[in-house]
């Protein structure tokens, strides 16, 4: 009797159904689990983050330009303010003859991380003849979560530690495959300026390692009609004045890795500049805490004061886009002119005759 019932419940519709259910579900299931375990375990391993967004790509793409170009005349190296404030072109029509790059990333990467950047140069003996340092103010009080980024730029593999576990990291390694493979857009601005992240990178390199900052003034087709929008007074505003940024200590120890770095090199060629801040932004007496900070930091670095140049320490808000220290696509033409007669000025670069 019980055996009999048994064999009735097992031969009902509804544990058919279940094996039915089973013998395709359990298949896939395993299947599932067992390439999201070894995507993990990739994932684990590599611990390669392909994309943590814009930041990333910026800081990949100056490390292969500075593996790949030939030494340049002139380079630099520095924060977001100069991968968005210094237009090379600029330079180049300023000085023609001259060669001229840039290899500026972003703040979290800081003076060690700069470093890192010219020691990889130096090894393959693509150091540029000269060079400039670029740090904006909003950078001087170091946060040392930001000491993953010097790491980052040092391994060769550009690894970063991956605190993802099964199955969320076997997700994200197929996600990155994916992405990959296809279209992705940029968030925000950047979408509409530039489209996906392949037309970034080759705004980057057609720059000369520059980039626009999109979140103002697309709607400005020129730097003529930018400038015809200016009252004539604008530029020459009196500027405001509140209370200094900070240098803390981990600038300062960033700095010093920096230092050991531009021992390598000749000294006398290394330049710095402190770049502008929005007005809207400002702290302290601009002026006058723009040039104390640029001869301590070129103190730090080894540096003569001397060769801490002469650049605007703040500029108006109408000249800048969304962040406090990224001038907009014509602002940047703007400042690197003044920058250009500084160079000028200091003989940093020259003209060169056709023939040279």
């Amino acid at each position: 009797m019980l055996k009999r019932a048994i064999q009735q419940i097992m031969n009902s519709p509804l544990i058919k159904a279940l094996r039915l259910v089973t013998s395709r579900f359990v298949p896939v299931a395993v299947l599932t689990a067992l390439i999201l375990g070894i995507a993990s375990f990739i994932h684990w391993r590599s611990k390669h983050q392909w994309s943590r967004g814009i930041e990333t790509y910026i800081v990949l793409e100056q490390i292969r330009r500075s593996e790949r170009l030939p030494a340049s005349d002139l380079a630099f190296l520095g924060d977001s303010s100069c991968l968005f404030g210094i237009h090379v072109p600029t330079l180049l029509h300023a000085f023609p003859g001259s060669s001229v790059e840039a290899f500026c990333t972003i703040g979290y990467v800081g003076p060690d991380g700069y470093g890192a950047m010219l020691d990889k140069m130096v090894a393959r003996g693509r150091q540029p003849k000269k060079l400039i340092l670029v740090f904006n103010p909003i950078q001087f009080e170091r946060d040392p979560r930001w000491n993953e980024w010097p790491a980052f730029i040092r391994n060769d593999r550009f690894e970063l530690p991956s605190g993802l576990t099964f199955p969320a990291g076997g997700l994200e390694y197929i996600r990155l495959l994916m992405e990959r493979a296809v279209y992705t857009p940029l968030p925000g601005a950047y979408a509409i300026y530039y489209g996906g992240k392949d037309q970034f990178i080759s705004t980057i390199w057609s720059e000369h390692g520059g980039a626009v900052e999109p979140n103002r003034m697309l709607d400005i087709p020129s730097l003529e009609a930018f400038k015809a929008t200016l009252p004539g007074h604008v530029l020459l505003k009196p500027l405001p004045a509140s209370k200094p940024f900070v240098i803390n200590a981990e600038f300062e120890k960033a700095l010093d890795a920096l230092s050991v770095t531009l021992s390598k090199l000749d000294r006398s060629k290394v330049y710095l500049v402190i770049s502008p801040v929005n007005s809207v932004n400002a702290q302290g007496g601009p002026q006058s805490f723009h040039t104390e900070a640029g001869q301590r930091i070129a103190a730090r670095l080894g540096l003569d004061q001397s060769q801490f140049l002469d650049t605007p320490a703040v500029m108006l808000d109408i000249l800048y886009a969304h962040y406090p220290s990224h001038l907009h696509r014509w602002a940047r033409m703007i400042y690197t002119e003044q920058l250009a007669k500084t160079l000028a000025d200091r003989g940093i670069l020259e003209k060169h005759r056709a023939s040279d």
